[in-house]
């Protein structure tokens, strides 16, 4: 697939000017309106009463942004921006400038589904960038209050998965655009070497690939804390002496590749999970199996046809 880059700044050259004496200009200060964010879910963080100034326009009558109405130019801009998925950040960010903005824009399912995200690292962990696979456009969100308690596991279906940093370590699922979390499981995140995360809706369950043991294992929101040293999740996975390679959920269902020692590969996937069941009673199973795969990484994705 070919892949799109982004065109490279250059920056111009400088241009060496004499200086020229000018009156000092003094100017008053501009106070800025406050930026209300939410909280992550069951830990609200009180917001002060937003203040706004009139600015004045041109033609010298000032203009209250703020007290702009819902049913006037603000909802034709909201419109605008949800009816394409490549906007709905900016959606979310119009949101927060204020709170009669904020009150006056509807919170539809804004969700990154069509984003991938850019790994990131130290010593900016709490930065997430994140790519339109349709545009190649970035957007970087940060996320530092979500960090200072939450473990980074991954993202999936637009939804960052997270692990409290104090004990049970109890799995949180993150919308990065709202920074809000709807969904609370009661498991904690498993102490073993983790390969992927995946989660699936209706219902909703994370689903992980571990090595050591190489398996798949999985829990929904009722899932209750378990011990340290007892088997992790209510469902499991495993083909003895295969590996695991990619899991990637799609169509209600989550797929799989294991791999044997002679890298003959099997596709595996869930069976016909329903609503509203329950994790204990979710089984996978072989669907195909292919030849040999090689040492590389192998990867699902969509098919046109």
């Amino acid at each position: 697939m070919e892949k799109k880059n982004a065109p490279a700044a250059v920056a111009p050259e400088p241009v060496a000017s004499k200086p020229v004496a000018s009156e000092p200009v003094t100017s008053e200060p501009i106070a800025a309106e406050p930026v209300a964010s939410e909280a992550i879910a069951a830990e609200p963080v009180a917001s002060e009463p937003v203040t706004t100034e009139p600015v004045a326009s041109e033609g010298g009558a000032s203009v209250n942004w703020a007290s702009l109405m819902a049913d006037g130019p603000l909802h034709k801009i909201g419109e605008c921006l949800l009816a394409n998925e490549e906007y709905v950040d900016t959606y979310s960010a119009l949101r927060q400038v204020c709170r009669n903005w904020r009150s006056g824009l509807p919170e539809p399912d804004m969700h990154l589904h069509e984003w991938i995200m850019v790994e990131h690292a130290l010593p900016r962990a709490a930065e997430f960038t994140f790519l339109q696979l349709g545009t190649s456009r970035y957007v970087t969100i940060d996320l530092s209050e979500v960090h200072a308690r939450y473990y980074f596991v991954g993202f999936c279906r637009g939804v960052i998965v997270l692990a409290q940093k104090n004990q049970p370590h109890r799995i949180r699922l993150l919308n990065p655009l709202t920074k809000t979390s709807n969904t609370m499981f009661e498991a904690q995140m498993p102490s073993v070497f983790l390969d992927s995360v995946a989660v699936m809706n209706s219902p909703t369950m994370v689903f992980v690939s571990t090595h050591y043991p190489e398996e798949i294992a999985w829990v929904d929101e009722s899932t209750p804390t378990k011990d340290i040293d007892e088997d992790w999740g209510e469902g499991r996975f495993s083909i003895e002496h295969h590996s695991l390679r990619c899991i990637t959920p799609f169509n209600g269902e989550l797929y799989a590749i294991v791999v044997d020692n002679f890298e003959v590969g099997q596709l595996v996937c869930t069976n016909n999970v329903q609503l509203e069941q329950r994790a204990s009673t979710v089984n996978m199973e072989t669907l195909i199996s292919f030849p040999e795969l090689g040492n590389d990484k192998s990867y699902l994705v969509k098919s046109d046809a």
